[in-house]
């Protein structure tokens, strides 16, 4: 219950309380708050007082109200300001990243050495890989990249930053990138990765990096609602 003597508003208090929770992780990005009928049990507030509470929150960002489901902690926007890695990106906003590889196979570049600049019959390394934000996830990308440029690629650990690898392990530094993005709707298959619940829209981004001549093609799905990408353009 809360102290009805206090010459706080109780609104604000329970938003502190909630802000308080999302802070100590009790509640973590992407959690169902309680309801608000728990809220007022729990608190012994109005339901108005409740409703105000959240909307105020709502407002700041710091949950997201969706109609029959209740409320939940909103997820950090993740954004990419120039040539960042996930990794970078991710820390930058004081979360952890944490990669899991969903599929690695070798197979001819076929209509890859477009984007390559290699012969078509050479063959390319296809990594397949979940990204999380606090064990959120946030994208499914596939890396294509010569098997040429990184031999013993298969034995090598693909869970942090490719950028970091690439450089410490095979001397190749990223330095630009050619990238193009869509908004195209989920597949049963990233729907399954992503954990959504529904088709929902997404951002593609399709990227050829360079050190002086392609270096690999990557093709991410993010969530739209969780990912924003800032370009700067001069003249």
């Amino acid at each position: 219950m809360l102290d009805k003597k206090s010459p706080i508003p109780a609104y604000f208090r329970l938003k502190q309380i909630i802000r308080d929770e999302i802070k100590r992780h009790d509640l973590k990005p992407g959690d169902p708050l309680p309801s608000e009928r728990e809220y007022c049990e729990r608190f012994g507030l109005s339901r108005m007082t409740v409703r105000q509470a959240l909307k105020e929150l709502e407002l700041e960002g710091v949950i997201v109200r969706e109609k029959g489901r209740g409320s939940f902690v909103a997820i950090p926007w993740i954004e990419q300001e120039g040539l960042m890695s996930f990794t970078e990106m991710v820390r930058s906003r004081g979360m952890t990243p944490r990669t899991e590889v969903v599929e690695f196979d070798r197979l001819p570049a076929g209509e890859l050495k477009a984007f390559l600049g290699i012969d078509l019959k050479e063959e390319v390394y296809r990594v397949a890989r979940l990204r999380k934000a606090d064990g959120v996830p946030v994208a499914v990308e596939t890396v294509y990249i010569p098997v040429l440029l990184v031999p013993d690629f298969e034995k090598i650990d693909l869970s942090g930053s490719l950028y970091e690898l690439l450089s410490t392990r095979y001397g190749i530094e990223v330095r630009s990138s050619r990238t193009s993005f869509s908004a195209v709707l989920s597949t049963p298959d990233l729907e399954a990765l992503l954990m959504l619940e529904e088709t929902v829209p997404l951002l593609k981004v399709e990227s050829v990096y360079f050190h002086t001549k392609p270096v690999f093609y990557e093709v991410s799905y993010y969530k739209s609602d969780q990912f924003k990408i800032t370009v700067n353009l001069n003249r």
